[in-house]
């Protein structure tokens, strides 16, 4: 299939039969195009957006990007962001609501050097954690969600480039497990990580917010239900089929960002565990579970922001699955 530029997007043109119009929708991305959206580039060039009738635009994201008032001004049906920036969007009153989740496991984790490793959050006392200065209140949580006083740890103010810890500079870093560890690997700096989720840091990454009234508009809703049919399918078909997702990526959509094929592969593994948890093998992707919620709601109240459960809705989810675990991949 061909593919098309407009701007820092790349799409690829579909020749999918439509079975039934529902118009154009965007889907606003927080990133730069990389393989955290692998599943939406795989929708996009297969047909799975336009298999379920509506044409939709990815709109490439980046360190500036805000999603929510994009979302809030109706330039995106859909985006892709933090239940962190959502629930201070919608503190601040905006209309939002979070769909759907992602990364069931938010990717942060601590990582150290393979020869010493950290091994959990205890194994940080008496030792220097390099945290970036936008990281310090999600680590500050960190520490109190697991009885550590900060005077027990030495916060090494650092920036995002990881070479500190591979110097020895520090004993430790606040990273993101998809992210730094390839970094360091691609130097043959050989790390070990742990995920901040697995003591206590209980947060989803990744999360769909779209207008709250669109959910009771039918047409909207419609759209909304189509659009992310086709992300989870498409995720489906990226974790089947890692090849595809790594080309698609580096080859299509994000060919202007430096990538390779190699690194992207390894990062996407490292999602899968996040993406397949119990509870989306047990009721599809992307889906909620009302517990779960109620942690996201609780670690957010730890960094100071006011969060609650009717922030999420899991109806669309509902509706999409059906009573299924899972969606078919088409042939």
């Amino acid at each position: 299939m061909p593919a098309t530029s407009t701007g820092s997007s790349t799409t690829v043109a579909s020749t999918a039969a439509v079975p039934k119009s529902l118009g154009a929708a965007g889907l606003q991305l927080d990133w730069i195009e990389d393989i955290e959206f692998a599943g939406s580039f795989i929708a996009k060039s297969n047909g799975y957006y336009s298999d379920n009738g509506i044409d939709v635009t990815l709109m490439a994201g980046g360190p500036t990007t805000a999603v929510e008032p994009i979302v809030v001004s109706g330039k995106a049906l859909v985006g892709i962001t933090g239940p962190d920036t959502v629930s201070q969007a919608i503190n601040n009153g905006a209309q939002l609501t979070i769909i759907g989740a992602s990364m069931q496991k938010a990717p942060q984790a601590i990582m150290s050097l393979a020869k010493t490793p950290i091994l959990n959050p205890q194994g940080m006392i008496k030792k220097r954690i390099g945290v970036q200065a936008s990281n310090l209140v999600a680590f500050n949580a960190f520490l109190k969600i697991n009885n550590i006083a900060a005077s027990q740890v030495t916060i090494v103010p650092v920036q995002f480039d990881p070479t500190p810890l591979a110097s020895g500079t520090v004993d430790g870093w606040y990273s993101f497990i998809t992210n730094e560890p390839f970094l360091l690997a691609a130097k043959g700096v050989a790390t070990h990580t742990f995920l901040m989720y697995d003591y206590g840091y209980r947060l989803y990454s990744g999360v769909y917010c779209v207008l709250t009234p669109n959910l009771q508009n039918a047409s909207k809703r419609a759209q909304i239900k189509a659009l992310m049919t086709g992300e989870i399918i498409g995720w489906e078909k990226a974790f089947d089929d890692p090849s595809l997702a790594a080309n698609l990526t580096v080859n299509v959509y994000g060919k202007t960002n430096g990538l390779d094929i190699p690194t992207q592969t390894k990062e996407l593994a490292a999602y899968e565990p996040l993406y397949r948890t119990a509870v989306t093998l047990a009721h599809g992707l992307m889906w909620m579970d009302a517990a779960e919620i109620s942690q996201n709601v609780n670690t957010l109240g730890l960094l100071g922001i006011k969060s609650a459960t009717s922030y999420f809705d899991n109806s669309v989810m509902q509706e999409i699955y059906q009573g299924q675990s899972s969606l078919p991949i088409p042939a």
